[in-house]
């Protein structure tokens, strides 16, 4: 099958959104995952009386939030940035979705009692294991991998990913034209020019 000569820069631009949709989706997930309940654990007051506390994300991961926001930043730095730079921010969003998914797996796997929670009476003691709920963890491991597919299309095809930043480059960078009529022609669309135009630039 035959491609036309504008397919691979098309390729690479559906490409850098599709990282970018999945960022903001991570982030999106990690946001709502930190504001679910994800657990309950028993807490007995001064007077001997026993309370349910619900632990809603932000309480047993406060790592949530920040990670989000990090997502966020990562979209505007995949945006931005290009060749090596480009890349080392894909392995950062490995690392962290690999860590999300760990510490996610912590509580699925059997969590320890917390020493206090914001529900609890003051004076208050755990008693007792925690009572894990599932769609908390879940969504963050939806959201881990999120970021791992991201990070490794970063990795793998950054390269071949448009800088959205390029178009504001110094004025001496913009200037110089490429060899290839094609590369030109999109160099001349970013630019806001007439591709067709044949009066010198």
């Amino acid at each position: 099958m035959t491609t036309g000569p504008g397919s691979e820069p098309r390729r690479s631009r559906g490409l850098l959104w599709l990282v970018v949709l999945l960022a903001l989706a991570a982030a999106g997930t990690l946001w709502g995952a930190s504001a679910l309940v994800w657990a309950e654990q028993v807490f007995r007051g001064p007077f001997g009386n026993e309370v349910p506390v619900e632990l809603r994300g932000a309480d047993l991961r406060a790592e949530l939030v920040p990670m989000a926001l990090a997502s966020l930043a990562a979209v505007a730095a995949v945006l931005a940035t290009g060749s090596w730079l480009r890349r080392a921010v894909g392995a950062l969003v490995v690392v962290a979705g690999a860590v999300l998914a760990w510490r996610s797996v912590q509580l699925l796997t059997g969590a320890a009692p917390v020493s206090s929670a914001p529900g609890a009476p003051p004076g208050s003691t755990p008693v007792g294991e925690v009572t894990a709920q599932l769609p908390g963890p879940l969504l963050v491991l939806l959201a881990a991998l999120l970021l791992v597919v991201a990070g490794v299309l970063v990795l793998v095809r950054g390269g071949r990913m448009p800088a959205m930043g390029a178009k504001y480059s110094a004025p001496g960078t913009a200037k110089r034209a490429s060899h290839d009529p094609d590369r030109q022609m999109w160099q001349d669309l970013d630019a806001g020019r007439d591709p067709t135009d044949d009066r010198p630039r």
